[in-house]
């Protein structure tokens, strides 16, 4: 059996890195865009402010509770599978919705659409792994995947929350049904790569140092409390308290998530050049972020906490591509997919919780209140990732 040349790994890793960046856009137009449409969410179906929350904070649930499973499987079967049948299913899921409008049967085809989408991003993170860490820019890949979140968030405080708005909510979640398609279709033709590995007897498999990895974890949860916070909210703050009509509001969203768009990718790329550092990265951009939370907590009843919040979000999403990268390269390749799961659980099961939570917050005190306690649950990501270990290198990347 001929290896392959270095230029066909690379070609491959790219086009790998193309489908990755496919499913993680669909997926992700559907978990960013359903926030943009909260005040269509909330007229549709007769929702508060926290019935909203509820709403997408059971979704987000959902996901942390099947992404444990998801990545499991990715260890054990062919990734793109994996991807492809969550896609499949999520769109099946969307549609339900759409065809049942507001009716219980859709609540709960949203809810299991949320179970559906933790596949396609544990598993095509376990794809990447796969073929970029030798090359080298495993970070690269990541936050440029990554980088397709907020491109999701774009099109659905744009595109969604205008067919939404011009046809109803039924035909944006068509809408969401056929570009996930279109992602599983960049999945299904997708190079297969470098190849697997021989897979291992679980009771052959390396271990993984939990106690190690125990404050990347602890931190993402963090992390995604302020972040789903932010996402969950702001159009519901800009169109409840600011007077912004919905269209106005998810395009001040949509402008937040293109601007996330490079700096994900150029942080990427910057912690290649500088892989012991990223977790300084992102300390960094913790108490940036915190910094300006607090600010919107002090000010707001003036006009510049729109800017101030802007920037927060802008902030408050720097960090995925580094945490995922630093998370792949510190289990063994065998375990990638299973930490993984284990990683989104927290981040899921965080991002379920912050809308559910912040929303209460709102409601039975103030918006000072949800903005200063996302401010400390940055502090608090903070602080968890300076007790993460970066001296051993269990997994060595190429400069």
């Amino acid at each position: 059996m001929t290896q392959a040349s270095p230029e066909k790994l690379r070609r491959d890793a790219l086009g790998i890195l193309a489908a990755a960046i496919a499913a993680q856009l669909a997926v992700s137009t559907a978990q960013q865009g359903l926030p943009a449409l909260g005040p269509i969410l909330a007229s549709t179906f007769d929702l508060t402010t926290s019935g909203v929350g509820l709403l997408l904070g059971t979704i987000s649930l959902g996901t942390a509770f099947a992404v444990i499973f998801w990545g499991n499987l990715a260890d054990r079967m062919d990734d793109r599978l994996v991807a492809l049948i969550g896609l499949l299913g999520t769109a099946t899921c969307f549609v339900i919705a759409a065809f049942f409008k507001a009716s219980e049967v859709a609540h709960f085809a949203l809810i299991f659409a949320g179970i559906m989408m933790a596949s396609p991003t544990v598993a095509m993170t376990k794809g990447l792994a796969r073929n970029f860490v030798h090359l080298g820019n495993i970070g690269f890949a990541l936050s440029t995947r990554q980088a397709a979140v907020p491109v999701g968030g774009v099109i659905g405080g744009v595109v969604l929350t205008g067919i939404a708005v011009s046809h109803g909510l039924s035909a944006a979640l068509y809408a969401l049904a056929g570009l996930i398609i279109l992602g599983g279709l960049f999945v299904m033709f997708a190079p297969a790569g470098v190849p697997e590995p021989p897979r291992l007897k679980a009771e052959n498999l390396p271990p993984v140092n939990w106690r190690r990895l125990s404050p990347i974890l602890i931190a993402a949860a963090f992390f995604c409390l302020t972040q789903l916070g932010i996402v969950a909210l702001l159009t519901l703050y800009l169109s409840g308290s600011r007077g912004w009509s919905p269209t106005h509001a998810g395009q001040l969203y949509a402008l937040m998530m293109a601007f996330v768009i490079p700096l994900r990718i150029r942080l990427g790329v910057i912690s290649d050049r500088y892989p012991t550092r990223r977790v300084q990265f992102q300390i960094v951009i913790a108490l940036l972020g915190a910094t300006l939370l607090l600010l919107c907590a002090v000010l707001e009843q003036y006009a510049i906490v729109v800017p101030l919040l802007f920037l927060a979000g802008i902030s408050a999403m720097g960090w995925n591509g580094l945490l995922f990268t630093t998370a792949v390269v510190a289990v063994p390749p065998e375990r990638v997919g299973f930490t993984q799961g284990v990683l989104h659980s927290f981040i899921f099961a965080a991002g379920g919780l912050s809308p559910i939570i912040m929303s209460q917050i709102v409601e039975s005190f103030s918006w000072q209140a949800a903005w200063t306690v996302m401010a400390l649950c940055s502090v608090m990501a903070a602080v968890s990732l300076k007790m993460f270990d970066t001296t051993p290198a269990q997994t060595k990347e190429m400069a």
